[in-house]
């Protein structure tokens, strides 16, 4: 019942009524499109992110199959597990249900590994002698993992540019002049407002809005009392080196039930986009 099962919504998946049209979101990854070229690696690698570049990259069609398997097939889980009675569970729609679940994993895997080489390439961008290269490349997976769960490829976005915006947003807090200033926070209000990546954007450009952004986000929330803060930060991140927790967790840290953490973070949450149009944060600014 804990499965982590959110995804991103398409109107084609309430439409699959027959195994026959589930099978197109499920079919193998179509073959690549994209020309055949050797890849140049990287000097100076160790041998565990040289093997990186033996992943083939993805054409937009694979792309796209993929984030649409992996978010069926959550879709598909959800949907099974809103059919088990807690009390008289039955083993065949639990399995089914850990079946789809197991399937998005692999699939969200499948994309992460694709774009692994994203990650080394942007931290050698931002390396200095003062910082930790693979501790900026961990950091970066980690923000690949969350673009993974996040994206929605049916707005017709490069998943490359849209984590590329992510693990940028995530460096962001490393660069010396820029962490000064926002050393408290690390995560910008996309994921509470849900804002757009701006596909032809410069990363520098890309970096200073997020700023901008990191500024705001930490003045709307002083719109929230003590214990909504708490909530939204935990949840979402937003402490320096502090991954999101869940429900669960932060129910556990309150004392009080995932259940009552939920319906807190929605009235946080309600009051801090009233507050985000208030101050015209949105991804045109």
């Amino acid at each position: 019942m804990e499965l982590p099962l959110d995804f991103i919504p398409n109107d084609a998946f309430s439409r699959v009524k027959s195994h026959q049209r589930e099978e197109r979101f499920l079919a193998p990854m179509p073959d690549s499109t994209l020309p055949a070229k050797k890849l140049r690696m990287p000097t100076g690698l160790p041998p565990y992110l040289a093997s990186l570049y033996e992943t083939p990259l993805l054409s937009r069609k694979q792309e796209a199959h993929l984030f649409r398997k992996m978010n069926y097939l959550k879709y598909k889980a959800a949907r099974l597990r809103a059919k088990l009675d807690p009390t008289r569970p039955k083993r065949k729609l639990m399995d089914a249900v850990e079946k789809a679940f197991d399937m998005a994993v692999d699939t969200k895997n499948q994309l992460i590994r694709a774009n692994l080489r994203l990650v080394v390439s942007i931290a050698k961008r931002h390396v200095n002698p003062s910082q930790n290269f693979f501790e900026l490349v961990s950091d970066g997976n980690m923000s690949l993992m969350r673009a993974v769960e996040k994206f929605d490829y049916s707005r017709g976005f490069k998943f490359s540019t849209y984590a590329s915006w992510a693990v940028m947003k995530n460096f962001a807090r490393t660069i010396p002049d820029e962490h000064r200033h926002h050393e408290r926070f690390h995560a910008g209000p996309d994921e509470l407002f849900a804002t757009t990546p701006d596909e032809h954007a410069d990363a520098i450009e890309e970096e200073s809005a997020q700023n901008r952004r990191t500024v705001q986000v930490e003045k709307i929330l002083e719109r929230l009392d003590e214990r909504e803060q708490r909530i939204i930060i935990r949840r979402f991140g937003l402490e320096h080196g502090q991954e999101p927790l869940t429900l669960k967790q932060v129910g556990a840290e309150l004392g009080v039930t995932k259940e009552r953490i939920r319906q807190l973070e929605a009235r946080a949450l309600d009051k801090l986009r009233k507050a985000a149009q208030e101050e015209r944060i949105d991804d045109g600014e």
